[in-house]
């Protein structure tokens, strides 16, 4: 009986290969080489790339201010994404790892753009609904009273 045995690499220890020099060049590209656009965005405070033939492997990191929106983030990135593009999220880092063709790196970029953007919009009108709320309460509680002060003043009229 002949036992075929196989390791399976941690995500850690592929990219530490993929880092070190390759035999096969044409494989696996740095991200050090310039080829290739760089996806920037405040949102992100480290984009690690891994291309390897016309796909990039790509790992982002939530900055420390967006961090506590990474399920909105996520959400928003679900409801908008377009077909060609797949996201794995992991909840406990607030990280996002996407696997591309390399030539949607553009479209990934603009996508990350107007993600943002809706993410301010959606973050401006939770202060602003915030604001409103926080109004009506309190005119909720001067209404009362008011209307307290006139049924005091409305029962003494009635006694007398």
């Amino acid at each position: 009986m002949v036992h075929a045995t196989s390791s399976i690499l941690t995500q850690a220890k592929y990219l530490q290969i993929a880092n070190a020099t390759s035999e096969h060049p044409d494989n696996v590209s740095h991200q050090n080489q310039g080829t290739f656009p760089e996806i920037q965005s405040v949102l992100f405070n480290k984009v690690s790339p891994l291309h390897y033939k016309t796909r990039v492997h790509l790992s982002f990191s939530l900055t420390e201010e967006f961090r506590r929106h990474f399920v909105l983030i996520k959400g928003l990135i679900e409801f908008y994404r377009s077909k060609n593009f797949s996201f794995e999220y992991n909840a406990v880092q607030k990280g996002i790892e996407a696997d591309i063709e390399v030539s949607q790196l553009s479209n990934l970029q603009l996508f990350f753009d107007s993600i943002l953007s809706r993410l301010n919009d959606e973050l401006k009108f939770k202060e602003t609904l915030k604001i409103i709320l926080d109004f009506e309460n309190r005119y909720k509680l001067a209404q009362a009273e008011v209307y307290a002060l006139f049924v005091k003043a409305t029962s003494r009229i009635k006694e007398g």
